[in-house]
């Protein structure tokens, strides 16, 4: 059976770069994304159909796919050149933390409740924005440029976050900010998981999340780890150890301890403790690239 796509993996901070090429015609091929993944035709296109509809995904074309729903797709390699499409992972903390950085820093007008309604919620993003396009080559072309390959990993979190501005000034935060939360998180939670993202740096109590929630500690923590797969608790330190780390990257020269304080967390030991079990790494080694 001839193979119909070769894939080239490239790691990044926060993420994964992968590359697939396509030099085979084929139809009815299918794909499923569990998280959303970012798309971008760098040559070529392709028949994108779904129950609902069937679309053409043009070259310098983004497109975040639905979660969890199979697609299916038609390729027409043009004079045996190979179809090539970027796919872009990254991880949904750091989106997170960066969408919440631009709010406090830069646009605290993007940080509406209303933005969280089920009735601005999209399935899908396609776009032709050029500022986006421009973003994700960016990003491509300097993890692959060999003459900086091992050295660039501050650079690639600037053009990391530069995407994910371009991305939430559009339609696409829709999906990227709350893509595991709104289908299968009951209703209740959103509410603790938008004042958690808020706040986390902040003194949080059980029982105040648990009055925002309108439910008992320990329902709380039932529903909480059902959805989240961890206590609100876990997830808080998560989101501060995702705070720590951009610090540690961007302005290392504050110092750990002013990092530790800035978190959220009240004692050195205790961060040096969550830091390294959560990262595999001390805040001191992980400031070595």
């Amino acid at each position: 059976m001839e193979k119909i796509e070769e894939r080239t993996v490239f790691s990044i901070p926060f993420g994964e770069l992968n590359v697939f090429e396509t030099n085979v015609v084929c139809h009815d091929f299918p794909f499923f994304f569990e998280k959303p993944v970012i798309t971008l035709m760098l040559s070529g296109n392709k028949i994108i159909r779904s129950e609902e509809e069937t679309f053409e995904f043009n070259e310098r074309s983004v497109f975040i796919p639905p979660c969890n729903k199979e697609l299916s797709i038609d390729i027409h390699p043009v004079f045996l050149e190979p179809t090539k499409c970027l796919v872009l992972n990254i991880e949904q903390e750091y989106i997170d933390s960066v969408f919440h950085e631009v709010i406090e820093n830069w646009h605290p007008d993007w940080d509406k409740t209303g933005f969280m309604m089920k009735e601005n919620a999209v399935k899908k993003f396609v776009s032709s924005d050029e500022s986006l396009w421009r973003s994700l080559t960016h990003l491509y072309n300097r993890r692959v440029d060999e003459s900086i390959y091992g050295t660039s990993d501050f650079l690639l979190s600037l053009s990391l976050k530069e995407l994910i501005y371009e991305l939430m000034k559009t339609n696409a935060k829709h999906i990227l900010f709350y893509s595991d939360k709104t289908e299968n998180t009951p209703t209740e939670l959103q509410e603790v998981i938008y004042f958690i993202k808020q706040n986390y740096r902040e003194p949080i109590t059980i029982k105040k999340l648990s009055s925002l929630a309108g439910m008992s500690e320990a329902n709380l923590f039932k529903k909480f780890k059902h959805s989240y797969h961890c206590t609100p608790v876990e997830y808080i330190i998560q989101l501060r150890i995702e705070h720590a780390k951009q610090l540690l990257i961007n302005n290392p020269e504050i110092g750990i301890k002013n990092i530790c304080f800035e978190s959220g967390f009240n004692t050195l030991e205790y961060f040096y403790r969550k830091f390294t079990q959560i990262t595999g790494k001390s805040p001191k080694k992980f400031t070595i690239i």
